[in-house]
C-alpha cells in the first residue's frame, strides 16, 4: 500500500507541478501584454503631446499670419513707393513667408498634405504664384501688381487654415479612440492577472488539502510529507511574489492615469466611478478626495455645481451618458464652456459592461488661439480695426439691410494729409501711433452700428447706415474733417494732419460692394484736387473721366502706335546764325475714335499704367530713323519721360535705339524735366554721366515752371535750358516775365549752357529774347509742328544758305497757324 501510495503521491506532485508551470507561463504572457500595453500608452500619450505642440493647425495659422504681414507691407509699400524702407520690410516680409513655406512641407503637415491632395494644389498654387512675385517684391512700381497676383492666395490660406485644423481635430479623436482602447486593454490584463492570482489560491487550497489526506493515508512517509510541505512553502513564496508584481502593476496603472493629459472618469452601470485620475480634478479645480473611486455620479454632479463651474444640467451634459438606442453604444464628443470662461472637450464611451468613461481636455488655450487667428484674419493688426475682408461683409450685409428698409447707405473714403511728410520726419513708429489716435477719434465719432475700417496705409473707410437724408451724411463727413483736423499729442509733440474724405451712396451710385469702393474712391480722388482737408460726393462726371482712361489704357496696351499715334516736328533756330539747328519730335494722336481725350491727358495715363516705357521706346526709334533722313547739321530732340529713367535702363535702351538706326549720338538730344531731378539718387546721377559719356546732349525742358533749383544744374550739369512759354509769351508787356528771362539766360550763359526759348510767335519777342543772348528759339515764328513730308518741304524751300528770313517767316507762321493748328508742344 506504502508503494501504491507513493505511486499516487508522485503522481499529484507531477499534476501540480505541470499546473504551477502552466498558471506561471500564464502570468508571464499576461506581465509582458501589460507592460507592452503600457509602453502603448506611454508613446501614445507622448504622440498626443507631439501632435499638440507641432498641429498642423499652427503652421498654417504662421503662413496665413505672415502673408497677411507680406500683404500689410505691401499696401504700405504702393502708397509709399518712395520709401526704401518699405521696399526692405516688403523683401523680409516675403523671405519670411517663404521660410513659413517649408513648414508645409515637414513634420506633421507632410501626412496632412498626403492625406489630401487637394491642400497640396493649393501649397503649390501659393508656391509658384510667391516664386512668381519674387523678382517684383521691393518693387515700388509692382506693388499694385503683386497685390493683385496674391489676392486670391488670401481665400487659399484661409482654405488651408481651415482644413488644418480639422485634420488636427481629427488625429486627436483617433490617437485618443485608440488610447481608450489600450486602457481598456490594459484594465483587461490587469483583471485577467488578478483572476489568475485567485485561481492560484484556490489551487493552493486544494493543494493543502491533498498534502492533509496525504498525511493521514500515509502517516508512516514522514518524508513524504517533507516533501510536500517544501512544495507547499515553494508554492507560497511565488504566490507572494506575484502578488508582489501584481501591486506593482496596479502602482504604474495608477501612475499612467495620473501622468494622462486628459481627465478620465470610468463609471459602473449604476454611475459609480471605478476608475479616475488626478488629472480630472486638476482640469475641474476639485480637491483630490471629491473624485474618488466609490463616488456617485449625483455627488459629482453636486460638486460641480457648488463649486460653480457649471448648471445641473452642464454638469449632466458632462459626466452622463446619452441615452436612447442610437446612442447605446455610440461614442459621443462635444464641447462646453465652464462658468469660469474655460472651454472642455468631452468624449462619452460606452463599455460593454453597461457602464461608461468619459474624458476631459481643457481646450482653452486652443480655442483662444483659433480665435486669435480668425481675429486676426479679418482685422487689421496696428489698429484693430476691420480689415477689407471684414469690411466687405459687413458692407454687403448693410448695403442688404438698407436697401431693404429704403435707407441710405454711405461709404467714406478716407485719406489722411501729410501723413507721408510726417512719417518721413518723425518715423515709422511715430506713424503707426498717429495712425491709431486716428482710429481712436473715428471711434468717438462714428455710431455704435457704423463699420470703421482701415485698407492699408493712411487710408481708412467708414460704412454709415441707416441714413434717412443725404444731409445726415454731409453732418457726418463734416465731424470727421473737423475732428481729424484738431492736432494730436503723439510722443510729446503737437502734429496737425487732416483728411479728405469721398463719399458715394446708395443714392447717387450702384448698391454693389465693388462699385461702393471704387466710386468712393473717385470722390476722394476729386476732394484731393479740391485742396485737402474736405469731402467731396461721386458724380457721373468722375465715372466718365475713368472710362476714358480704360478706354486709352486698353489702346496703349495694345501696343499699336503706329495706327494710333503719328509725329509732329517743330524747328528750332540759331539765332546766331539764322539756320535750323534742330526739331523737336512731339507726338500726335490720330486715333479718330479719342473723343475728348487730349495728348497731355494721355501721356499721363501712359505714365500712370506704365505703357509711356513701350511709347516712349517707341518714339525714340521713330524719331532717331527720321533723323537719318534730315541733313547733318539738324539734331533731333525727343522727350523722355521720368517714368522711362525709372522703369528701364534708359542707357541700354538709347544706345541700343542708336545702333539700330545708325544715328550718331551727338545728332541725338534727349529733353528731361525737372520732375526727374526731384528724385536725386544715384541711379538718375549715373544715367546721366553714361548719357553724356555717349556724346548726347540733355537738354532740361520748361525750366522755370517747377521746382528750379540753381543746385540740379550743378549737379546734372544739363547742356541746354529751356525757357518755358509762359515766360516768353509776356515778355516786352511784364516786367517781371522780362526780367525773369533775362536772369535765366544770364545764369546760363555763365554756366556755360545754351538757352532754347519756347513759343515764340513775335518780332517783338524776338528781338528781345536775340538782345537778352538767347541761343535759340522755338515757336509759331519760325516754323508750326509738322509731319514728316511737311518738314522736307520746309526743308527744301529753305534759301541756298539755309538761313531763315526771319521776319517774313513770322508773318506767314502766324497766319497758317489760325487754321486750327493746335499750339501745344505735346
Amino acid at each position: 500500500m506504502t508503494g501504491a501510495y507513493k505511486t499516487a503521491a508522485v503522481k499529484q506532485q507531477w499534476n501540480v507541478r505541470t499546473i504551477r508551470i502552466a498558471l506561471a507561463v500564464l502570468m508571464a504572457i499576461l506581465l509582458s501584454a501589460g507592460i507592452y500595453i503600457t509602453g502603448l500608452v506611454l508613446e501614445r500619450q507622448s504622440a498626443l503631446e507631439r501632435l499638440s505642440r507641432y498641429n498642423v493647425a499652427f503652421s498654417a495659422g504662421q503662413g496665413a499670419n505672415e502673408f497677411l504681414r507680406l500683404r500689410t507691407a505691401l499696401y504700405s509699400l504702393a502708397l509709399n513707393p518712395e520709401s526704401t524702407d518699405e521696399a526692405r520690410n516688403t523683401r523680409l516680409r516675403y523671405e519670411i513667408l517663404m521660410n513659413r513655406m517649408n513648414l508645409f512641407e515637414s513634420g506633421e503637415f507632410d501626412g496632412f498634405t498626403r492625406s489630401q491632395p487637394d491642400i497640396q494644389q493649393l501649397i503649390d498654387q501659393i508656391e509658384n504664384t510667391l516664386l512668381e512675385i519674387a523678382p517684383l517684391i521691393g518693387e515700388p512700381e509692382e506693388a499694385d501688381t503683386v497685390l493683385a497676383v496674391t489676392n486670391p492666395l488670401e481665400a487659399a490660406f484661409v482654405e488651408i487654415l481651415s482644413r488644418a485644423n480639422a485634420y488636427g481635430g481629427r488625429l486627436v479623436a483617433r490617437d485618443q479612440e485608440e488610447l481608450f482602447g489600450l486602457h481598456w486593454q490594459f484594465t483587461t490584463v490587469a483583471i485577467a492577472l488578478a483572476l489568475c492570482g485567485f485561481v492560484l489560491f484556490l489551487f493552493n487550497g486544494w493543494q493543502n488539502r491533498l498534502l492533509i489526506a496525504a498525511q493521514r493515508s500515509l502517516a508512516s512517509s514522514n518524508e513524504d510529507l517533507q516533501r510536500a510541505s517544501a512544495r507547499l512553502a515553494a508554492s507560497v513564496a511565488e504566490t507572494r511574489d506575484a502578488n508582489t508584481k501584481l501591486v506593482r502593476q496596479n502602482e504604474l496603472f495608477e501612475t499612467a492615469l495620473d501622468n494622462m493629459s486628459h481627465g478620465l472618469c470610468m463609471f459602473n452601470r449604476d454611475g459609480n466611478i471605478i476608475v479616475t485620475n488626478r488629472r480630472t480634478a486638476e482640469i475641474f479645480g476639485l480637491p483630490a478626495h471629491s473624485i474618488r473611486h466609490g463616488t456617485t455620479l449625483a455627488e459629482l454632479e453636486g460638486v460641480l455645481h457648488q463649486v460653480g463651474l457649471c448648471s445641473p444640467r452642464g454638469a449632466a451634459r458632462l459626466l452622463r451618458m446619452r441615452s436612447g438606442p442610437a446612442q447605446s453604444m455610440a461614442r459621443h464628443t462635444a464641447e462646453q464652456t465652464l462658468a469660469d470662461g474655460r472651454r472642455v472637450m468631452v468624449s462619452h464611451q460606452p463599455m460593454e459592461s453597461g457602464g461608461w468613461t468619459a474624458t476631459f481636455e481643457d481646450i482653452t488655450d486652443r480655442y483662444k488661439a483659433q480665435a486669435q487667428i480668425s481675429h486676426m484674419a479679418r482685422h487689421d493688426a496696428l489698429t484693430n480695426l476691420p480689415n477689407r475682408t471684414l469690411l466687405r461683409e459687413r458692407l454687403e450685409a448693410t448695403l442688404a439691410r438698407d436697401h431693404a428698409t429704403q435707407q441710405i447707405a454711405a461709404v467714406m473714403c478716407i485719406d489722411l494729409d501729410n501723413f507721408k511728410k510726417i512719417n518721413d520726419t518723425y518715423g515709422h513708429p511715430f506713424g503707426d501711433q498717429l495712425l491709431c489716435a486716428v482710429s481712436a477719434r473715428l471711434i468717438s465719432v462714428c455710431r455704435d452700428k457704423d463699420t470703421i475700417s482701415r485698407i492699408g496705409g493712411d487710408e481708412f473707410i467708414v460704412v454709415c447706415s441707416d441714413m434717412e437724408r443725404m444731409d445726415q451724411v454731409d453732418r457726418a463727413a463734416e465731424r470727421m474733417v473737423r475732428t481729424l483736423s484738431e492736432p494730436f499729442q503723439i510722443q510729446g509733440r503737437e502734429v496737425t494732419t487732416g483728411c479728405s474724405i469721398g463719399i458715394a451712396t446708395t443714392r447717387q451710385a450702384a448698391d454693389s460692394v465693388d462699385e461702393l469702393l471704387r466710386f468712393a474712391d473717385l470722390a476722394l480722388y476729386a476732394a484731393k484736387g479740391s485742396g485737402r482737408g474736405t469731402y467731396a460726393h461721386y458724380t457721373d462726371e468722375m465715372g466718365d473721366q475713368i472710362e476714358r482712361k480704360v478706354a486709352v489704357e486698353s489702346r496703349l496696351r495694345a501696343e499699336n502706335f503706329c495706327e494710333e499715334f503719328a509725329l509732329a516736328f517743330q524747328p528750332i533756330t540759331n539765332l546766331a546764325s539764322g539756320r535750323m539747328s534742330c526739331v523737336e519730335a512731339l507726338l500726335r494722336w490720330k486715333s479718330p475714335s479719342r473723343g475728348t481725350t487730349e495728348i497731355p491727358e494721355v501721356i499721363r495715363i501712359a505714365e500712370e499704367s506704365g505703357a509711356i516705357v513701350d511709347l516712349g521706346a517707341w518714339v525714340l526709334k521713330e524719331s532717331c530713323l527720321f533723323a537719318t533722313q534730315l541733313p547733318d547739321e539738324i539734331r533731333m530732340a525727343v522727350n523722355i519721360s521720368a517714368v522711362q529713367f525709372n522703369r528701364t535702363d534708359i542707357v541700354k535702351t538709347v544706345s541700343d535705339t542708336l545702333k539700330e538706326t545708325n544715328l550718331p549720338a551727338k545728332r541725338l538730344i534727349l529733353e528731361i524735366t525737372e520732375t526727374l531731378l526731384l528724385e536725386d539718387n544715384t541711379k538718375i546721377t549715373t544715367e546721366f554721366k553714361a548719357l553724356k559719356e555717349l556724346g548726347i546732349s540733355l537738354s532740361l525742358d520748361d525750366f522755370g515752371t517747377g521746382y528750379s533749383s540753381l543746385n540740379y544744374l550743378r549737379k546734372f550739369a544739363v547742356d541746354t535750358i529751356k525757357i518755358d512759354r509762359v515766360f516768353v509769351k509776356e515778355i516786352g508787356r511784364n516786367r517781371d516775365h522780362d526780367a525773369i528771362v533775362a536772369t535765366i539766360i544770364n545764369l546760363a550763359s555763365n554756366l556755360g549752357m545754351a538757352t532754347i526759348a519756347e513759343g515764340v510767335e513775335t518780332e517783338d519777342q524776338l528781338q528781345i529774347l536775340r538782345a537778352a543772348g538767347c541761343t535759340e528759339i522755338q515757336g509759331y515764328l519760325v516754323g508750326l509742328p509738322m509731319p514728316k513730308e511737311a518738314l522736307d518741304r520746309y526743308i527744301k524751300n529753305l534759301p541756298e544758305n539755309g538761313v531763315l528770313p526771319l521776319r517774313e517767316q513770322a508773318s506767314g507762321s502766324l497766319s497758317s497757324g489760325s487754321h486750327g493748328a493746335s499750339r501745344s508742344r505735346r
